[in-house]
């Protein structure tokens, strides 16, 4: 009896153990099939998906499907996105509807600079609109020992009005097709997170003073940390995590949120992942 307890006991404690050591970069690991339930909570909203991952040959590829909502202090959003991963590649697309209930659209030759849209914000001077956008998305990852590039190519069409102010991307621009690319050089510890520069390269149609459209190069930098906090136990598929991401432009007056008196674009993300089945 006493060496069944004991064995139970160790067994027990082993299961803990193995629980407790779950590395704090997991999130740049393949993930498990299953399906899942994220809840974020992040700088100036929330968001709600639902997740299937389904292997398709298993530890080689995997689809993803998944169903979100968003619902923040300047927008409201749903979208369908699918992806399939196979090894260091994913290829992916969504489509998407977004209301803008604090939606700076601009005349021709108005003050477009964040200082203009922070008076805006304090006169209750916007507007609102909807629109639609579709996506198409491909990463490919290169796993190192303690090192992790991820490289990110967006090409979405968006259906908004022309010179107004992209919540998301934190700038001006006209309907159209925006281009991006995003990568990021994660130094990842497991007892740490994941933390490393960042750098995006966008390319958007945009109204300058004159009136006249034509395509707009941009170059953005800044950092991200990403680790799991441990709020959560993390068994049977449940995670939580915590990422931080900070982007800039240097000598440009019309990019950055302008609740901060510079220019830049800051979002703060706790996620709760939940395994459903």
């Amino acid at each position: 009896m006493r060496r069944a307890m004991g064995i139970a006991l160790a067994t027990l404690l082993a299961s803990g153990a193995a629980v407790a050591e779950m590395p704090r970069d997991y999130f740049l690991n393949a993930p498990s099939a299953g399906t899942f339930a994220h809840l974020d909570a992040y700088t100036v909203g929330a968001q709600a998906s639902l997740e299937n991952r389904a292997d398709l040959e298993q530890g080689m590829s995997m689809l993803h499907t998944r169903l979100s909502g968003i619902v923040s202090y300047p927008y409201a959003e749903g979208s369908a996105n699918v992806d399939v991963r196979v090894f260091l590649l994913t290829l992916g697309a969504s489509a998407a509807y977004r209301h803008v209930y604090r939606d700076h659209t601009f005349d021709i030759g108005e003050d477009r600079t964040a200082a203009a849209r922070r008076e805006r914000e304090k006169n209750d001077d916007f507007g609102s609109q909807g629109f639609a956008y579709y996506e198409g998305r491909a990463r490919l990852i290169v796993p190192l020992e303690s090192l992790f590039l991820s490289n990110l190519l967006t090409v979405r069409e968006e259906k908004r009005n022309d010179n107004s102010f992209d919540w998301f991307h934190a700038t001006v621009h006209d309907a159209g097709t925006i281009v991006k690319y995003e990568g990021t050089l994660f130094f990842r510890h497991r007892d740490f997170g994941a933390i490393g520069p960042y750098l995006r390269y966008m390319s958007f149609p945009r109204t300058n003073d004159a009136g006249r459209q034509s395509r707009r190069s941009e170059v953005h930098f800044g950092g991200v940390y990403g680790t799991r906090p441990g709020l959560i136990t993390p068994r049977g598929g449940n995670a939580d995590l915590f990422l931080l991401q900070v982007v800039a432009a240097a000598n440009d007056d019309i990019y950055g949120l302008h609740a901060y008196n510079m220019p830049i674009y800051l979002l703060a993300v706790y996620r709760a992942t939940l395994g459903l089945f």
